[in-house]
């Protein structure tokens, strides 16, 4: 019988799909985060890619756009500026989802049902939300049917 430990919570779903990362290849990654306040319950699996404000956002993987938002300019430390983000959420094959935000206000270039090529650019990076630094906020997710209505998903990135 394996020991449970009461902290330890499972291994995400891994997603079915391969997506690219949702910026260009040459860009200057500086952090990559995986942990922290923004990541929890259906948000694990979240990455956060620390990088210059203004860096190009692209699709991650051919799909339908099925919600933006990019009219916010406020953000800050805590979790009042969480509802402040401008954001492009993706819908994508084996009925998952992917989420760049962060965004920079007025900038997506995408609307809702259009359908986007993996590697098009969408919008660039900005100071949106619930932040410190500059970074983009990346989440690959299913819907559930659970309080939350989606959950996180690990998601599986082709190498470049």
């Amino acid at each position: 019988m394996s020991e449970h430990r009461e902290n330890e919570l499972p291994p995400l779903e891994k997603t079915k799909n391969k997506y690219q990362k949702p910026f260009p290849r040459e860009t200057v990654v500086t952090l990559v985060e995986t942990e922290g306040p923004a990541h929890v319950g259906p948000f694990r699996g979240a990455i956060d890619y620390a990088m210059k404000l203004g860096t190009p956002v692209i699709a991650p993987l051919d799909g339908i756009v099925r919600d933006t938002d990019d009219s916010h300019s406020r953000f800050g430390p805590t979790e009042e500026f969480k509802d402040d983000a401008n954001y492009i959420t993706i819908g994508h094959q084996n009925d998952e989802f992917s989420q760049m935000v962060h965004l920079a206000k007025g900038s997506i270039k995408v609307k809702k049902g259009d359908f986007v090529k993996a590697g098009q650019q969408l919008a660039v990076t900005g100071n949106s939300g619930w932040m410190t630094e500059p970074h983009l906020h990346f989440l690959v997710f299913k819907l559930a049917t659970d309080e939350n209505g989606f959950k996180g998903l690990d998601p599986q990135l082709e190498d470049r």
